[in-house]
C-alpha cells in the first residue's frame, strides 16, 4: 500500500472526525488548478467508467475516490440514511451559501492531499454533485461538468440490483429498493441537471450508449470540450477496471435489460416515462 492509498483510506475512515478533518485541512493546499472537471449523472450510468477512462489521460489528475469520500464537507445520502439514492433526501443535499466559501476552501484542502503536487486539471466525481453544480460554478474557478446520461431501464435495474438498503429502512424496504426507488432517482437526476445547465458555462452532455459504441470518437469530443491533447487510442483498445472488474468498454445494457420483468418494466415507465422519453429509450414492453 502506498502512501497516497494510506492517507485515502484513512481518511475515507475517520473524515467524520474534527480532529483528522482539522490536520488534513490545516496541512492541505488550497488546490488552484488551471480547470477543475466535475463528472455527473445518475448512478450506474457510467461515471466511474469515464473517470477510469480519464485516468488513463496524462494531463489530467483523477481524484481517487468520490470527492465526496474525501472532504466532510460534501454531504452524502448515505448520511441520511439513503445509499445510493439522493432524491430521497436531495434538499439535504445543498450547500448552506452562508457557509459555501468556507466550505470550498477546506474542500480544495482535503482533495490536495490525493493528487499530484500543483495539478492544472483536477478530475472529481461525485454522485451526489449533480445538485450541486451551481455551487462549484461559483467556487471552483474556471469548472468544466461533463454530464452523462444512460438508458433509464438499464439504470433502475442496476441501482436495484446493487444497492443494499442501508440496515435502518430495510423493515420498511428490504435489503434492495423497489424497482420504483431508481426509477424515480433516474428521473430526478435529468430534472435537477436540465433545470442547472442553462447557467452552467462549461458543460458537455454524453450519453453511456455513444461512449460504448464510439470510444474515439467520444474522446475524441471530451477532450476538445477540455482543450487537452487527443486521448491515447491504444490506450482506449484496453481493459478497464470498474467496480472490481476488467474488461473492455462494451454497452452492458441488454444485460440489465433481461433481467427485469414485465411488471417492473411498466412501473419503470410509470414514474420516469418522461425522461425516457425525451432521450428516446421509452418502450411500453421489455422489446429493446
Amino acid at each position: 500500500m502506498n502512501y497516497l492509498t494510506f492517507k485515502q483510506k484513512v481518511f475515507s475512515r475517520f473524515k467524520k472526525s474534527a480532529v483528522v478533518s482539522g490536520l488534513f485541512s490545516f496541512f492541505g493546499k488550497e488546490l488552484q488548478p488551471e480547470k477543475w472537471v466535475f463528472i455527473v449523472g445518475c448512478y450506474n450510468s457510467g461515471t466511474t467508467l469515464l473517470a477510469e477512462i480519464f485516468e488513463k489521460h496524462p494531463q489530467l489528475a483523477v481524484l481517487p475516490d468520490e470527492g465526496v469520500m474525501l472532504t466532510n464537507q460534501l454531504p452524502r445520502p448515505e448520511d441520511f440514511g439513503w445509499r445510493r439514492m439522493w432524491c430521497e433526501c436531495e434538499t439535504q443535499m445543498h450547500i448552506d451559501p452562508s457557509k459555501a466559501t468556507k466550505a470550498s476552501r477546506i474542500i480544495k484542502k482535503h482533495w490536495s492531499h490525493f493528487v499530484k503536487r500543483n495539478p492544472k486539471i483536477v478530475v472529481e466525481k461525485s454522485i451526489a454533485n449533480a445538485t450541486r453544480m451551481a455551487f462549484f460554478q461559483e467556487h471552483f474557478p474556471n469548472s468544466y461538468f461533463i454530464y452523462i446520461v444512460r438508458n433509464g431501464y438499464a439504470v433502475a435495474e442496476g441501482i436495484a440490483r446493487k444497492a443494499v438498503v442501508m440496515e435502518e429502512r430495510q423493515a420498511e424496504l428490504g435489503t434492495h429498493y423497489p424497482i420504483d426507488f431508481p426509477a424515480k432517482q433516474w428521473q430526478r437526476s435529468l430534472e435537477v441537471v436540465d433545470v442547472q445547465k442553462p447557467q452552467i458555462k462549461n458543460f458537455l452532455e454524453i450519453n453511456y450508449e455513444d461512449l460504448t459504441a464510439d470510444l474515439q470518437g467520444t474522446g475524441a469530443k471530451i477532450s476538445t470540450f477540455l482543450g487537452i491533447k487527443p486521448f491515447d487510442n491504444s490506450l482506449l483498445q484496453g481493459e478497464f477496471e470498474v467496480h472490481g472488474n476488467k474488461m473492455k468498454v462494451t454497452n452492458q445494457n441488454h444485460k440489465s435489460f433481461a433481467r427485469l420483468s414485465e411488471e417492473e418494466w411498466k412501473t419503470i415507465n410509470n414514474f420516469a416515462e418522461n425522461g425516457l422519453k425525451h432521450y428516446s429509450y421509452y418502450s411500453e414492453t421489455p422489446s429493446v
